[in-house]
């Protein structure tokens, strides 16, 4: 698991395929593929602080 900028957070969404996103009101959760073909989840918080997740 990694953290992320607003601005890293934008790029990898930018060049992802994201196949669900869910709003829990508190947190945004996407997941998907990103640009190198691995799935991934992604979950942004209400205060804009964002961590990724990659399958190995």
């Amino acid at each position: 698991m990694k953290q992320l900028t607003m601005q890293q957070t934008a790029d990898y969404l930018e060049a992802a395929t994201i196949t669900n996103t869910h709003d829990a009101g508190h947190a945004v959760t996407h997941t998907g593929t990103n640009a190198a073909g691995v799935p991934f989840v992604l979950v942004n918080d209400y205060t804009g602080q964002t961590v990724v997740t990659e399958a190995m």
